[in-house]
């Protein structure tokens, strides 16, 4: 848990870059939408008006389609500036006539011949953005991205392929299931990569986290389901099992007495830790309009500053990811935080957008 209030000196170069988030963040707040699908929307409106005209006119036309586009502002960025308009019209030439797959495959033969740095600098550009994203989808389930190098990418699906390749008698999953689950089992230590992992089984797990469970709920007369942090609900059977057998698991029986003290006052700036854990609970994840960062690797920031005696109280303190924590504190948005931990942010064109924790909490 990370706490920062720092205000570091600003240069021309910090306030555009603050600015520029600024007017990210206030387009995917209009929008609704993740401040990376805002960046691109920017990014793709500036390329097709300013760099790429005749992608621009053969997108109006319809010549090429949304995603033929796309992927042209993405390949042309490895492109020199002088060279821009010769990578366009050669790109559009075979657009015209490839569909989707086909055009992205001749832009990587064409980023090659285009781009002076050499293979080795490009690709230790690209693996610094490998990183690993969970997406949760219906009925308990979800994807696990990850975005890695190519032999990384390769040299694991050979494992799992090499792993189960064979079908041990009175096995009656599929291939796609199998490898599935010996995917599963690898990554989370289990000791047969070959068998289907029980349910509930975490392995060599050893990272907590958080299950919520209506206290009602798991003595059988509620109908509020548990809550998996940074999934969301699922099947009370699932949470029983977790809390039974996966220590890693905390569960967290809900109920409106708690023994947390709450307000501290101006006795501590930084959080207690019975203080940081209830409020992890209650807020869930970042604070900001649209974030989705779990609270768990966000910074606790005073809604009203420690400089401006602002008090370390629950209904003072909010999770903010680190990102959205530097956008408060360097840029003209602003936030109110109301008894019931509820956030009304102002926007720099002058809206108000709500911000509600995860886990409502009645507290004194």
């Amino acid at each position: 848990m990370r706490e920062v209030e720092s205000h570091p000196s600003r240069t021309d170069r910090d306030n555009r870059e603050w600015g520029d988030r600024s007017c990210t963040a206030e387009l995917a707040t209009a929008l609704r939408v993740h401040e990376r699908t805002a960046s691109r929307v920017l990014r793709e409106a500036t390329a097709l008006t300013v760099d790429l005209p005749l992608a621009h006119a053969a997108l109006a036309t319809g010549e090429i389609s949304v995603q033929h586009a796309r992927d042209l502002i993405d390949a042309v960025a490895a492109a020199p500036a002088d060279r821009v308009a010769e990578f366009e019209q050669e790109a559009l030439g075979k657009a015209c006539r490839m569909t989707p797959v086909g055009f992205r495959k001749a832009l990587q033969r064409m980023q090659h011949r285009y781009d002076p740095s050499p293979f080795e600098e490009r690709k230790h550009r690209a693996v610094e953005e490998r990183r690993i994203v969970v997406e949760p989808t219906a009925d308990g389930m979800a994807w696990v991205n990850l975005f890695c190098a190519a032999e990384h990418a390769t040299a694991i699906a050979a494992r799992i392929a090499a792993t189960t390749v064979t079908r041990a008698d009175g096995d009656t999953r599929k291939k796609a299931q199998r490898d599935a689950d010996c995917a599963i089992a690898l990554l989370l230590g289990l000791t047969d990569a070959a068998a289907a992992p029980e349910h509930g089984d975490l392995g060599a797990v050893r990272a907590t986290v958080n299950l919520t469970i209506p206290v009602l709920t798991m003595l059988g007369h509620g109908d509020q389901p548990p809550v998996l942090d940074g999934y969301g609900p699922i099947d009370i059977e699932t949470a029983r099992r977790l809390t039974a057998h996966a220590p890693s698991f905390r569960p967290i029986l809900t109920d409106p007495v708690t023994g947390a003290m709450l307000r501290y006052g101006r006795r501590a700036r930084r959080i207690p830790a019975d203080l940081a854990g209830w409020l992890q609970i209650r807020d869930g994840r970042c604070r900001f309009p649209g974030c989705e960062k779990r609270a768990a690797g966000c910074d606790i920031d005073h809604t009203r500053s420690w400089e401006h005696h602002g008090c370390s109280d629950h209904d003072n303190l909010a999770h903010l990811c680190r990102k959205h924590h530097r956008v408060k504190h360097r840029t003209s948005w602003q936030m109110r935080q109301g008894h019931d931990g509820a956030i009304r942010w102002l926007s720099p064109a002058g809206r108000w957008l709500d911000s509600h924790p995860e886990h409502p909490a009645r507290a004194g």
